[in-house]
């Protein structure tokens, strides 16, 4: 199975779907709009890993890592047809902490202290 990243903003995150009594669902909706036209992807997560959804709202910043699965599927009337979907496997708010333990927090702002002092008096040698 390949998998994908996702970078977006998060427009949907539905209801957990009883399905069967095995099996459950719980879609994300993510927009992605760093080409011409933005992306409405739908990420489906299943079973254990609708609970990761838990704490998510639209308008969030997210990455959302999922696998693609690809189905063939043929009708009663002999036509065979392809189906594509994304597999939810993990999701992070933009800016959390990486999968390593590491963090892409930005540098704090500058103070006055890091401000040059004004009226040409400074420490420089030239």
């Amino acid at each position: 199975m390949a998998q994908v990243t996702i970078n977006g903003t998060i427009k949907l995150v539905g209801k957990t779907q009883d399905i069967s009594e095995k099996f459950r669902k719980r879609e994300l909706v993510v927009t992605e709009g760093t080409g011409q036209y933005p992306q409405q992807i739908p990420v489906e997560f299943t079973q254990d890993k609708t609970g990761l959804l838990d704490g998510f709202a639209p308008g969030e910043q997210v990455t959302v890592m999922a696998y693609v699965n690809g189905r063939e599927w043929t009708g009663r009337d002999g036509v065979t047809k392809y189906f594509l979907s994304l597999k939810g496997e993990r999701i992070e708010r933009m800016g959390a902490a990486s999968p390593s333990g590491g963090s892409q927090q930005a540098p704090p702002p500058p103070t006055a202290a890091d401000m040059p002092a004004i009226g040409g008096e400074d420490d420089l040698p030239f």
